[in-house]
């Protein structure tokens, strides 16, 4: 093993095990490579000093169920994004189903049809839209 595949090889296992094999390679080649040696020391004692320098910030005993929280109100929030997408579809998709079944009736039927579920798919639309917003305000 050459001198760069070696230090390639020594900064890859700061990331992680490596295999068997790749280690006994590298020891292998820092019993007779003093500047291979030396970079593996600067290494080690660099990973040392940035561990050490690593301080885990300590969180408060309820930042789980404030995260659960937020992540439960944004989970609600992306639904209610959707929502009107979905409640659009499903009105045009009765509407056309309603429109084919009163095809024989005459256009004044379907009109009068069409008008009344577009009322009533409106209706429920609102609503939602309401509930959705108490709910985002509730959150805030």
């Amino acid at each position: 093993m050459d001198c760069q595949k070696t230090q390639e090889e020594i900064l890859a296992s700061f990331d992680g095990a490596l295999p068997y094999e790749s280690q006994r390679e590298i020891n292998q080649h820092l019993s007779t490579c003093p500047t291979c040696r030396v970079f593996a020391a600067r290494q080690k004692a660099l990973d040392a000093r940035l561990s050490a320098m690593l301080v885990l910030p300590e969180v408060s005993p309820g930042f789980r169920a404030t995260l659960r929280g937020q992540m439960r109100r944004e989970a609600v929030l992306a639904r209610s994004d959707s929502l009107p997408e979905i409640v659009h579809f499903v009105s045009c998709t009765v509407a056309t189903a309603l429109c084919v079944v009163l095809l024989p009736f005459g256009t004044s039927v379907i009109l009068a049809a069409g008008a009344t579920a577009a009322s009533l798919t409106y209706i429920p639309l609102a609503a939602l839209r309401n509930l959705f917003r108490e709910v985002e305000e509730a959150g805030e």
